[in-house]
């Protein structure tokens, strides 16, 4: 089996795909100039409407949709590189079509899973979540829009600990933190832009 048709089979398990002897038939799609396979489209729930599309480049997979919930919008998007490995999962977070989130299904170098959100809902991923285990450790944050990292936070379990924030929204490295402890917190700043953070006097 070719590796891009092998990877397609493995999409349609991933969303739920059952036996082949059942009557879920899959329908491809073909450039009627050049004859190439350029969609795959399938019934998977066996509800007589199509709810997965995988989009093709001969037997490559480029991208997939799915309507998990048989409501009619698509609420899963799976993305393929060129050597057809699925790279980002997007879905999204209402259920209403709209793709707002995103997830690498591989982990960090660190060990670490990656999130991204759009809290806009824009398309433009302005917080990051990194998890081990599936509990949240750090995040990063876009808090202006402007493209630039502008706060952080780090967890223990799922406590917050630090939040620590750019000020000026233009160096990218935090000049103002708080620390989170059973006693309350801590505000702490750099104003020399040294790396050395002084506790600022309530």
């Amino acid at each position: 089996m070719p590796k891009g048709i092998a990877t397609v089979a493995l999409l349609a398990m991933s969303l739920g795909c059952v036996s082949a002897s059942e009557s879920h038939r899959t329908v491809p799609s073909y450039d009627e100039f050049t004859g190439r396979l350029i969609r795959l489209m399938a019934d998977q729930n066996g509800d007589g409407r199509a709810d997965q599309w995988t989009y093709m480049d001969g037997n490559n997979p480029l991208r997939g949709e799915a309507d998990l919930d048989s409501d009619g919008r698509i609420d899963r998007w799976e993305y393929f590189d060129t050597q057809s490995t699925l790279v980002l999962i997007g879905t999204s977070s209402r259920g209403d079509g709209v793709e707002d989130t995103w997830s690498w299904p591989v982990a960090e170098p660190g060990g670490e899973m990656h999130t991204a959100i759009s809290r806009r809902r824009d398309r433009h991923r302005d917080r990051h979540e990194y998890r081990r285990d599936t509990v949240l450790v750090r995040a990063e944050e876009d808090t202006n829009g402007d493209g630039r990292i502008d706060k952080w936070e780090r967890y223990e379990g799922t406590v917050l600990r630090e939040a620590a924030f750019d000020t000026t929204f233009t160096t990218g490295r935090a000049d103002r933190r708080v620390r989170y402890d059973a006693q309350g917190s801590t505000v702490e700043e750099d104003r020399d832009g040294d790396g050395t953070f002084v506790r600022v006097q309530k």
